[in-house]
């Protein structure tokens, strides 16, 4: 078809001539004459060099009463369509059109060229070098039935009794349409609607994306060529020229379901169907809310993400902006920690049966090593080439609840359609969140996508699936064995050897996670310096702030300075201390290897009470046994933990917990009796809920399988129900008078000393009888009178002291013979 010749001429130089002049230069179906706007003057010269036989038109640009000059004069032209254009731009078209704008004008200037409307070749084929976006089989026989069917819709509209397509309807037109609605197809369409149905029926998912939407969604015959139709506009932009000529309307690009359902059959019979079937409302192919079909005057626009992936974009779906901030996309950490023949093998088979479940919906991966699931299934996607839809459960918790039922349809939508395994991870939500769990987990299920889902507690994940079928795998993914053998390897990978022995502690001490090791592999590999011990160290100081992270502001955490050899106690009482070491370091080989484990469904951690008065070191020894397994101390903050809100205590205890558990950190209970109080007898509601609040922390410590150290001063205070879960009672007494010479010694450093020797010693332990925090107290306050006198301590600085500490504890004061040599 020869191109346009258009000729835009202004009353006087203007730039909006100029603008419509560009807009036709840059049109490839114009051809501007004289290259640019010219003077009015000119025109008569130019229209005579211009050949009669490709459609020729005339853009008259400037006022009304010069334009309308100019247009008398050429009256009679033949072959010539005049368009004036007022001044400004845009306001009038004698076309009767207000506030056209440039592209509207374009059109007009096509379509009145055009002496029969919209001919065929607006329509045409797309030539042999267009490139179709997603190739296939079925996709081309849509686009060529969809080419048919709108080259035939477009030839029955025609430019009798003075018709204007999309401009202007002659009334002879409409009651023409209205004589005779329909016409018999032509022989292309009927072709195209047959080869189409057999492109259908030899379709396969996996051959193309097209295909993939017909058998997710379960699309009928007719679903699909509604969705062809409203693919249509981005296909080809002479589609959209068709369409706005459908509709009568050049100023619309988009089809309407009322013109889809006129093109396909009885309008009405159309509209049932599709409602009676429902499909692509449910899959939200159409862009707009909700789960009905649009008025018919609407436009159908498809969903521009699912658009994309039709069209060839293999993530479009996962970047729909309604879901995509809901997935992870960077994978889990750990696969490559674990990676032993095995492990792949196992893990390939979990992956699979994720992906091709026969019955079940879901798949239930419960237990406490949810990190262990996610590095599993990392292995598994790896092992079977494929990708992991990774859904992050504590953004879904997050949603609005009217974007729910929405949100979940896309994810499961986009699952189905990109063939690849959704994994829901709600390891990190509570329960608070669960009714939005459910009715997200419930959208989902409804797409028949099949997906796994993490979460420590099975029972829990039971209730929010409902009555949606479901496997549940064993826990946990990962043996202990695993554990060790994935932080000898991180160690590796860090620059160091560890041996079993090493790695099988350190994995008690920290009681890393899969991921926890990840990171601490990492972080040490950033300060893999120094000699093999120094990268020890790091190492395991990188494991240590690893296990750390994330502890609640409802404890305290203490790094121990003191050791066993700092405390000062009977050999009974010290040797016990040693045997709380021994039982935690040891408690894989009694309770594992031996089966000792196997009598003890609950007890199986270390608990130990400290009694005795004040400041004789029940927290010192808590501290040096922590030191002599080499971990921390978190010591419980009873104004944090106890609250007056009914079942916040219980949280609060339950999260310590769970934090000393997570990081392999001692716990210190200090003022025990506070907490674990004798019940008494429930005389009102404050009574009823403080036993409640004593019987879960005993459930709680049976539970735990750490260290527990705690310390009191009233023994007797304690309920007796308590004492018998204690694995380790020790007293602490007051000292002896060879205890404090000791402990005298010990808190006075060597090089602070002044005229202070062994018969000093023995004065001080035999004259002063207090424990051992209060001799801390006046040792710390003479170094300080000692340092005030630019001297070192002696035993006058120490009786100035001691008599101090004895006003402050209401008791008289004491006289030292600081003549040593008297009393030695």
């Amino acid at each position: 078809m020869a191109r346009i010749q258009v000729l835009v001429a202004a009353t006087s130089p203007d730039i909006e001539a100029e603008g419509i002049a560009a807009a036709v230069e840059n049109c490839v179906d114009m051809a501007l004459v004289a290259g640019r706007a010219v003077p009015i003057a000119d025109i008569e010269a130019l229209l005579a060099a211009i050949p009669r036989d490709p459609p020729r038109v005339l853009v008259l640009v400037g006022p009304d009463h010069e334009t309308e000059f100019a247009e008398r004069r050429l009256t009679g032209r033949v072959g010539l369509v005049v368009i004036r254009v007022g001044t400004p731009f845009g306001n009038l078209v004698r076309t009767a059109f207000n506030d056209i704008g440039l592209q509207n004008l374009l059109d007009q200037i096509r379509v009145l060229a055009e002496p029969h409307g919209v001919a065929p070749a607006d329509v045409a084929p797309l030539g042999e070098d267009a490139t179709m976006p997603a190739d296939g089989p079925l996709l081309r026989a849509g686009i060529a039935w969809l080419h048919a069917t709108l080259r035939h819709a477009a030839s029955n509209v025609g430019a009798a009794h003075g018709d204007l397509p999309g401009l202007t309807v002659a009334p002879a037109r409409v009651v023409e349409q209205l004589d005779d609605a329909t016409s018999p197809p032509d022989d292309a369409l009927t072709e195209a609607n047959t080869a189409l149905d057999k492109a259908l029926a030899a379709a396969h998912a996996r051959d193309e994306p097209l295909a993939a939407v017909v058998s997710a969604m379960e699309l009928t015959d007719l679903e699909l060529r509604v969705l062809l139709l409203a693919l249509a506009p981005e296909l080809d932009p002479r589609y959209q020229r068709c369409i706005g000529v459908l509709l009568d309307d050049l100023g619309r690009r988009v089809g309407t379901l009322g013109l889809c359902a006129g093109l396909l059959g009885d309008p009405v019979d159309v509209r049932f169907q599709l409602e009676a079937t429902g499909n692509l409302a449910r899959w939200r192919v159409f862009d707009m809310p909700g789960a009905l079909l649009p008025p018919a005057d609407e436009p159908l626009r498809l969903d521009p993400s699912l658009v994309a992936w039709i069209l060839g974009d293999d993530d479009a779906l996962l970047r729909d902006a309604r879901i995509r901030r809901l997935f992870r996309l960077a994978p889990w950490p750990g696969a490559a920690l674990i990676d032993s023949e095995t492990l792949r093998a196992h893990a390939a088979a979990v992956v699979r049966q994720l992906a091709t479940a026969a019955q079940s919906q879901w798949l239930l991966l419960a237990g406490d090593d949810g990190a262990g699931w996610q590095a599993l299934l990392e292995l598994g996607a790896q092992a079977q080439q494929s990708e992991l839809l990774r859904l992050e459960g504590t953004r879904i918790a997050a949603l609005d609840a009217n974007d729910l039922e929405d949100t979940g349809i896309r994810i499961g939508r986009a699952a189905l359609l990109a063939d690849r395994p959704l994994v829901v991870d709600l390891t990190h939500v509570d329960a608070d969140s669960d009714d939005t769990l459910r009715r997200a987990l419930a959208a989902i299920g409804r797409t028949g996508a099949h997906a796994g889902v993490i979460h420590a507690d099975a029972s829990r994940l039971a209730r929010l699936l409902g009555a949606m079928p479901f496997d549940r795998l064993p826990a946990p993914p990962l043996s202990a064995a695993t554990h060790v053998d994935a932080l000898r390897e991180a160690a590796h990978t860090a620059g160091l050897t560890l041996s079993e022995a090493q790695a099988a502690h350190a994995t008690r001490r920290f009681a890393l996670s899969i991921a926890g090791i990840d990171e601490a592999m990492r972080l040490a590999s950033s300060t893999a310096t120094g000699t093999p011990e120094q990268r020890l160290d790091h190492f395991l100081l990188a494991c240590k702030q690893v296990a750390s992270g994330g502890i609640s502001r409802l404890v305290e955490r203490i790094e121990p300075v003191f050791s066993l050899d700092d405390v000062i106690l009977p050999k009974d009482r010290k040797d016990q201390l040693d045997e709380i070491v021994d039982n935690v370091l040891l408690s894989d080989r009694v309770l594992t290897d031996w089966s000792f484990g196997d009598q003890l469904p609950y007890g199986r951690g270390v608990t130990a009470l400290f009694h005795g008065p004040s400041g004789t070191g029940k927290t010192m020894a808590a501290l040096a046994v922590a030191r002599k397994l080499g971990i921390q101390i978190l010591r419980i903050d009873l104004s944090r933990v106890v609250s007056k809100y009914i079942g916040d205590t219980e949280k609060n205890i339950d999260r310590v917990f769970e934090d000393a558990q997570r990081s392999g950190s001692a716990l210190l209970i200090d003022e025990a009796d506070a907490l674990l109080g004798k019940r008494s007898e429930v005389k009102d509601a404050h009574d009823r809920y403080a036993n409640i609040e004593v019987a879960y922390l005993l459930q709680r410590m049976e539970a735990y399988e750490g260290l527990a150290i705690l310390t009191t001063n009233l023994r007797q205070n304690l309920d007796a129900a308590f004492l018998r879960r204690l694995r380790f009672i020790i007293d602490f007494p007051r000292p002896d008078a060879e205890a404090r010479d000791r402990i005298w010694r010990s808190c006075l450093p060597a090089k602070a000393r002044g005229a202070l020797d062994d018969a000093a010693f023995r004065l001080l332990g035999r004259r002063i009888d207090l424990t051992g925090g209060h001799i801390r107290q006046i040792t710390l306050r003479a170094a300080f009178i000692a340092a005030a006198a630019d001297k070192k301590i002696d035993l006058s600085h120490i009786a100035r002291a001691t008599n101090a500490e004895f006003a402050k504890l209401g008791m008289p004061p004491v006289q030292l013979d600081t003549d040593v040599r008297k009393v030695a």
